[in-house]
């Protein structure tokens, strides 16, 4: 079971204070995190998520006090959210409106279990194929291994602010995490994603995955045979339209946990105008 919890978060400022965030009102670091929908059909509300359009997978159970929280704090809402690796759960902005911060979501045993056939936080030891979406919009929080020579060891993202490209950057430092990027997936930088749980992903292209030993066929057969068949077919599209892109296959390969670095990743709000934080607006890339 997933639950809502109502309660108020933090965000380091960098001057050595922080922002509080209260449920109901704007969160400072924009439209970020793993995505997912709520949808309202007559009285029935459904929470989903899909990997590329049309292919969306419905959960067995809505996350308690989500639907609550969303008639208190935005009572017309229907629409899409997303969870930071944090747990911090933002309504997605509307009408010209800023992010709606709601509360932060937590798991029971089990919980990276409630969407059919997917497993968004698999347990096994070493780099392993995600067995959740592979499209880079709905994965989790997106930020980049700089190349060599410039912010290392913070990470950053472009995107563009009134025409113009723009970066925003950590506060916080990855020494660990970087370490393990350049010498174990690309020396160059490399983009990262950060599911809400915890889970950091990346795209890799199929050479790759056989210099560590990871088959993506018999992954695919073996996610089909365990009962993760939505996983099967999300890794399969995606090998399919990277080939047709790309030349080669790529997928979304999980390369640790944020337990197993540094610490998880904060937006330094000095580097970036406010609410244009957001995952909706980075370009898909194979790197």
């Amino acid at each position: 079971m997933w639950t809502l919890e109502e309660v108020s978060t933090t965000i380091p400022r960098g001057d050595g204070r922080e922002f509080t965030v209260n449920p109901g009102i704007g969160y400072p670091a924009g439209y970020v995190g793993s995505k997912y929908a709520v949808r309202r059909v007559g009285n029935r509300y459904t929470f989903s998520l899909k990997s590329y359009a049309g292919n969306y997978v419905e959960a067995n159970q809505m996350p308690r006090n989500l639907i609550s929280c969303i008639r208190k704090y935005k009572p017309t809402f229907s629409g899409t959210l997303r969870i930071r690796w944090n747990g911090d759960t933002i309504l997605a902005p509307q009408n010209g409106e800023p992010p709606i911060y709601l509360g932060k979501m937590r798991y029971d045993e089990g919980a990276e279990s409630i969407f059919p056939g997917l497993n968004l936080c698999e347990k096994r030891d070493g780099m392993h194929i995600y067995a959740g979406p592979q499209s880079h919009l709905d994965v989790g929080e997106i930020w980049s291994i700089p190349a060599y020579g410039h912010i290392r060891p913070k990470m950053t993202r472009r995107f563009r602010y009134e025409g113009q490209r723009e970066r925003i950057n950590t506060q916080t430092e990855h020494i660990d995490l970087t370490t393990y990027v350049i010498n174990n997936i690309q020396w160059e930088g490399k983009r990262l994603y950060f599911n809400n749980f915890g889970q950091i992903i990346t795209p890799v292209h199929y050479h790759l995955l056989r210099n560590n030993d990871i088959e993506l066929e018999s992954t695919v057969r073996e996610f089909t045979n365990t009962g993760l068949y939505n996983a099967a077919r999300f890794v399969t599209d995606r090998a399919k339209r990277t080939t047709t892109r790309f030349g080669r296959p790529w997928v979304m390969l999980v390369i640790g946990h944020v337990d197993d670095f540094d610490i998880g990743p904060e937006p330094d709000l000095s580097t970036g105008p406010e609410y244009d934080l957001s995952d909706e607006i980075i370009r898909e890339e194979a790197e």
